[in-house]
Formats: structure tokens, sequence, C-alpha cells
């Protein structure tokens, strides 16, 4: 398949790296592998480092990568103001899309790209990375196999402290970013929600704040209840958590699982798996993932496994929307 990856910051390359990790493997085995044609960034210094990296063209214009003819696939890891309307001339031109999250910046323009990916018979995948951590993965299909018993609530928190300077980045600027720690971090939280429990959001309580960054009217810290029929899910996201932090608990009628660190600056990724002994304390199983952080590549297997099999698919745009619908009831509380 040939890609073409518009965004040549931080997740661009790491999407970049994936799918050439995954072409080396593959060279072993003599498998069929993934080419990058082309890059493209607004900023040409980063599309050149991106390009020449890779050994493909590049470019400052997106439209070269998403009008070549060779290019099958397109992913887009830009600024959030512009995710939606790349993901959806892609489609138009016929191209699969894996396209970083929030997808955008709104429900209405995402849905543009959900009718046009239907219309046209692609994959439009949201790139939601965190599904394919080990740990969170795992955790994942203990719920399913039942193991926990029948789910009660859950809790969750994510956050950093910035950096020197992170109120002058594009990600607390709302023209570009389209909201604040709730929509950058907190939409991975809530994904997982969605994604553990497999129900609707019935009622949600929240609460906003800007506690340190000068970014008013974004938010900073972000507090959040949600209910679903009779699960409920509460976590807090944050930007002024000055060390790295990444928790997620699942607990149920017969145990519970948590999942703790991402690997990197968030700490070793572990879960635990604890079942419940009645009168007693729970038998704990203590898993640790020390290896280097691959989802970003499992992620790309599933998109290449749904475009020969759609029903594979984790994290559809379709699927995907509702983490923002989510999110705009939030900020219009």
């Amino acid at each position: 398949m040939n890609i073409g990856i518009i965004g040549t910051g931080l997740i661009g390359n790491k999407r970049a790296q994936a799918i050439i990790g995954l072409k080396r493997a593959q060279a072993f085995v003599k498998s069929k592998t993934d080419s990058i044609l082309a890059v493209a960034d607004i900023n040409e210094e980063k599309a050149k480092n991106l390009g020449e990296f890779v050994g493909c063209d590049y470019f400052p214009d997106p439209h070269k990568v998403i009008n070549n003819p060779k290019i099958d696939a397109v992913i887009v890891s830009t600024v959030n103001k512009y995710l939606a309307p790349l993901s959806l001339a892609a489609l138009k031109a016929g191209k699969h899309v894996l396209c970083e999250k929030p997808l955008g910046v709104s429900t209405t323009e995402i849905k543009r790209c959900i009718q046009a990916a239907e219309k046209n018979k692609l994959i439009y995948k949201a790139g939601y990375n965190h599904r394919f951590h080990p740990a969170i993965f795992r955790a994942n299909q203990l719920i399913k196999q039942g193991r926990v018993g029948k789910l009660t609530f859950i809790k969750a928190s994510y956050g950093h402290g910035g950096r020197v300077g992170y109120e002058k980045e594009w990600r607390t600027q709302k023209k570009l970013s389209g909201g604040g720690e709730l929509l950058d971090q907190g939409c991975h939280i809530i994904d997982l929600i969605l994604w553990f429990t497999q129900k609707k959001v019935s009622k949600i309580h929240s609460s906003l704040s800007t506690q340190f960054w000068p970014i008013q009217p974004l938010e900073d810290n972000a507090f959040v209840l949600l209910e679903l029929g009779d699960i409920t899910a509460s976590f807090h996201t944050s930007w002024v958590q000055w060390k790295n932090e990444f928790i997620f608990e699942v607990y149920g009628q017969k145990g519970y699982v948590k999942i703790n660190g991402l690997g990197g600056s968030y700490g070793v990724e572990t879960l635990i798996f604890g079942k419940r002994v009645p009168g007693k304390v729970p038998i704990e199983q203590i898993y640790h993932f020390a290896e280097p952080d691959n989802s970003w590549t499992l992620e790309w297997v599933n998109f290449k496994q749904a475009i020969k099999n759609p029903r594979k698919l984790l994290s559809s745009g379709k699927e995907s929307i509702e983490v923002l619908n989510i999110i705009e009831k939030i900020y219009n509380q």
C-alpha cells in the first residue's frame, strides 16, 4: 500500500516510524510491505526533515499528497483545525484515511467525513492509539471475557504539567485546537470508557477550570462524571499535573483491572487484575510491559486489516464521533 502523511510534527513522525518499523520486520518474512510516497506540512522544514528521513517526496501543500494518484491511504496528523477538512478532501479523492484524534473540532465536520467514507466505501479511522497499548488491550479482553463480572464503575486520571512556553503552543490556541485539556487528553479517556462499557452516556456532570496557564477561555483542568446506564465513570484530566500520570481503573462485581503508566515519562505500563474473594483480600495478578511503545504499529496493522475486512476496524469515524459529541455537550453546559 502506498501512503501519504499530512502533518509532520511529533505524531506524524511517530506514524511514519511505525510504518517503517513494520516494513523492516516484514522484510525478514518476505511479506508485502507499505511505502510512504510523500509527506506534507505547511512548515516546509518539518516536511523536509521527515521526507529526507523516509526517502520520499515532501511538500508544503497537503493537496500534493491528496491528489497523488499513486497514493492509496493518507494519514492526517495536523493541528485539530485542519483534521476534518483534509480528511474530507482525501476521502473525496478516493483515499482511505487514518486521522489523528479527535478527528476535528466539531461533530458537524466529522459527519461530512463519515458520509464521504460511506459513499466511496473507504476506511475512515480515528487515531486512538491508547487502545493498542498492551495493558489496555489486555484489560479490555478480560472485561469481554467476563473475568471482572458486571461492570459497576470506572475512574481515571490523565495529565502532565506542560513545559516552558506551553501557553504559546498550538494546543492552547483555541482557533487551532478547538478546546483545552479535555479535548486534548480527555478524549482518550472518554474513548476508553465507551470502548470498555459499550454503552451510551445518559447523563454528564462536569467542572472545567483554568488554574495555571494563561489560556482563557480554554481549560487546563477538567473533572467529569459520566453516567452510562447503571455504570458511573469519573475522570480528571489536567495540564497542571506536574508529574505525568495515566491511571485507568475498571471495577466489576467479580473483580477489577487497573492500568498504570503508558511507558516513557508516564512510567512503566502496568496491569493489575484483581479477583474479589468474599471476606478476604483480593487476589491480584500484576503484569509489567516494559518494552518500547508499539501501540502506533499495532494501530497501523488494524487500519490495514480493516481495509481488507472493515469489521476488524477499531475506532471508526462513525464510532469515534461520539467522543466529540460528549465533549461538545460538556463545553456547552
